[in-house]
């Protein structure tokens, strides 16, 4: 019984040390990011231009990468009312409405499912 509430314990500490990260995400990834060029100064034994070179690169690609995305994003939308054109050419009226109705309440408890689950753990962080 007392490892077992040990174990607890410890799980429980784990879980709140961990959620404690969270919030600062974004200043942490550009203090690590800065730190790591840094780093690559250091042992490159780099210029002051190299380093304003390789930081220019480093936000040339995070911009395409970032495209990319929007990109791959419109082609799934696109997709998605594709599907939906051919759903209606092949469903009658009354079951296509039916299967937007079906759809609507699936998405519906999808954002139900993920409220629920950021508030959790929103909860775990306070």
């Amino acid at each position: 019984m007392k490892k077992l509430f040990l174990t607890a314990a410890f799980l429980g500490l784990g879980v709140f040390g961990f959620a404690q990260t969270a919030p600062g995400r974004k200043a942490d990834f550009e203090q690590k990011k800065a730190e790591r060029l840094q780093k690559m100064k250091q042992e490159l034994n780099l210029s002051d231009a190299q380093v304003a070179q390789i930081k220019a690169l480093h936000e040339q690609k995070a911009a395409e990468r970032k495209q990319e995305m929007v990109a791959k994003k419109e082609d799934r939308m696109k997709m998605m009312k594709d599907n939906e054109a051919e759903m209606q050419k092949i469903l009658t009226p009354d079951q296509y409405k039916k299967f937007q109705e079906l759809k609507a309440k699936k998405m519906a408890e999808r954002r139900e499912h993920l409220k629920n689950k950021k508030a959790v753990q929103t909860a775990v962080v306070k």
